[in-house]
């Protein structure tokens, strides 16, 4: 069973990203951004979803990527229908594709 550590997000998208993710058979383990890098260790996530328009999310990423470059990175805006993915051992790369629940349940699944 896949596990995803869910990021900060507001109620509703919360809701729906942790229905979705659920109905798919990955356990969920939510946190705020203030606990996210201690969570990494506690919950061992394989992929971290972090909302892409919040501030201070770039900076987030380069933290637990540099820290943590086995895990996948999936930062969905909850503004407009995207997602930048950051695969694991990436070294920087990442790229960007379209958040619908199809694409996001293959990006956490992969």
């Amino acid at each position: 069973m896949r596990r995803v550590l869910l990021g900060d997000f507001g109620a509703i998208v919360r809701a729906g990203l942790d229905d979705l993710l659920r109905a798919q058979d990955v356990e969920v383990v939510h946190t705020d951004e203030a606990g996210l890098l201690r969570q990494l260790v506690d919950a061992l996530p394989d992929v971290v979803v972090l909302d892409l328009d919040r501030e201070g999310t770039a900076e987030l990423v380069d933290r637990i990527v540099r820290e943590f470059p086995a895990l996948k990175v999936v930062a969905c805006s909850s503004r407009r229908p995207r997602m930048r993915v950051y695969p694991p051992f990436h070294r920087g790369e990442s790229y960007e594709t379209v958040l619908d629940a199809e694409s996001l349940v293959r990006a956490v699944g992969d």
